[in-house]
């Protein structure tokens, strides 16, 4: 019985000194959202321990006017050499400034490492006295001041120019090509990321602290969107079902880093830091940039569908998107590395740059690309091998050609490519793809597919046809797909091919 009863008081006793005490998670979010006062009687009753408690406990009872218990516990965490050492020492520095220590407060300051300090930190209230009276501590402030140097006004310059562009091809009246709001939305984004990197670079974070956690989500846009820019400049096919597939990534990386976003606005949020953790992980973005700077550039191998012209535009912009990979891969690869500099950083960003801008430029020029003008107006690459062919000797493979083309029908074969119709002919496709150009004013696929629709318009034209459907006399045509058919039907002939199909008079089934 009366072991029972001793019992009973140590657990009454255990509960008494625990009842009321604020609890990790509740201190650590008094802190984010800044309601230490709601918190000051339990904080008084609860052991600190952690290196976090003890940090997050003298922010509160610095906060609640409590500066001397707030030192004491700041300088036991920076003693503590552990995680938080150099900005606890930033605190210890802001407690003696409060307290009128400014001596203190200097040397302490002077003590912290360059990386450990920033001029918004420098410009807290607490600082206000030391500002006025020591001049060492304005020396300090002034050398933190926001500024521009020759690197960052360069990759300023740069952002600058990529917002240009991104309005020219979103906004602009006349447009440059097809699919520029996808290409757009890549210039613009990477627009968006190299300003936050120049912000943090310049000091003018403090200005714009929104912009310092959006490089991440924006960056996992640039891939998805090149796809779908390149997938239109080739009238591919695809849904709202895949453009939501490739965007479920981003979107989902924009939600969970939009908590730390809203904060820099000012707008106490509750969510965990670690959702903006996995948000921008270094290993998501490195592996998402890697899986579409592959299938872009495998893109470059569908030879069927460009000519050599065309080729090379598109080969420029794989490669523009391999450059940008490959600096913002080796970021994560040298930051690691003992000799990495500033000048390391800039040098990255600058290749990501140009990266960019040679990709904006191809769309700049895209339109006139297609239209058969040679790259070699807009690139420093050779014409044409086969520069030196004589007006009849292009005469000559254009007649063949023809006749390949009238006599065996080549274009219904469905993949058949610049290099398959120039094995024909017995020629380079250098040399066929000039002849096409020069005679022509079309590039290689825009004239098969224009063979492919004269053939389909003069079976549909024939009434021991009609009993075939319009989709079987497409594929017999060398079509392969439906929505690209009726794109290149309507083009040419300026109606569906159901209603042109109607005008001749024959009856139809839609496949």
């Amino acid at each position: 019985m009366k072991n029972g009863f001793l019992w009973a008081a140590f657990l009454l006793l255990q509960i008494g000194q625990t009842f009321g005490q604020v609890t990790d998670k509740a201190l650590e979010a008094a802190v984010k959202g800044q309601t230490c006062h709601e918190i000051a009687e339990a904080l008084n009753r609860t052991p600190l321990v952690s290196e976090a408690n003890k940090f997050n406990g003298a922010v509160c009872f610095y906060r609640n006017g409590e500066v001397p218990r707030a030192l004491a516990l700041f300088t036991e965490v920076r003693q503590m050499e552990a995680q938080k050492q150099h900005l606890a020492a930033f605190w210890v520095a802001k407690c003696h400034a409060s307290l009128g220590q400014d001596s203190q407060a200097m040397a302490t300051l002077q003590a912290l490492p360059q990386s450990a300090l920033n001029y918004r930190m420098l410009s807290q209230e607490a600082f206000d006295k030391l500002l006025k009276e020591r001049p060492d501590f304005a020396k300090l402030k002034a050398s933190f001041a926001p500024a521009f140097n020759i690197w960052t006004g360069l990759l300023a310059g740069i952002a600058g120019l990529g917002f240009l562009i991104g309005i020219l091809l979103a906004f602009g009246k006349s447009r440059f090509s097809a699919g520029e709001r996808w290409l757009a939305m890549v210039v613009f984004s990477f627009a968006l990321i190299l300003t936050a990197y120049v912000t943090i670079w310049t000091g003018y974070v403090h200005v714009f602290p929104y912009l310092q956690n959006t490089w991440q989500a924006l960056t996992l846009l640039v891939g998805p969107s090149l796809f779908f820019y390149l997938n239109d400049s080739f009238k591919e096919d695809y849904s709202r079902k895949e453009i939501m597939a490739h965007y479920a990534l981003p979107i989902m990386s924009g939600i969970l880093t939009a908590p730390v976003i809203i904060q820099d606005f000012g707008i106490k949020t509750i969510a965990p830091d670690d959702f903006f953790l996995i948000g921008s992980s270094p290993i998501l973005l490195v592996c998402q940039l890697l899986f579409y700077t592959t299938i872009i550039f495998l893109m470059t191998k569908n030879e069927w569908q460009v000519d050599a012209n065309i080729k090379i535009w598109t080969k420029t912009i794989a490669w523009g998107m391999v450059a940008y990979t490959a600096a913002f891969i080796s970021y994560f690869i040298l930051v690691r590395c003992s000799f990495f500099n500033p000048v390391w950083d800039y040098s990255i960003s600058l290749v990501m740059g140009l990266g960019i801008l040679a990709i904006a430029y191809m769309g700049l020029v895209q339109r006139r690309v297609f239209s058969s003008e040679p790259i070699a107006n807009f690139l420093p690459v050779k014409k044409y091998q086969s520069s030196s062919l004589t007006p009849s000797a292009s005469e000559s493979i254009k007649r063949q050609m023809e006749r390949l083309m009238q006599e065996q029908q080549v274009f219904k074969e469905n993949e058949l490519r610049l290099a398959d119709l120039a094995a024909y002919l017995n020629v380079s496709y250098h040399q066929l793809s000039q002849v096409i150009n020069e005679h022509y004013g079309v590039n290689f696929f825009e004239l098969i597919n224009k063979y492919r629709i004269d053939y389909v318009k003069k079976i549909m034209a024939e009434p021991k046809y009609s009993h075939y459907t319009i989709m079987q006399i497409a594929y017999e045509a060398g079509f392969n797909n439906k929505a690209s058919f009726n794109r290149y039907f309507k083009k040419e002939s300026g109606m569906t091919p159901s209603a042109y199909r109607l005008k001749e008079g024959s009856e139809f089934n839609v496949s």
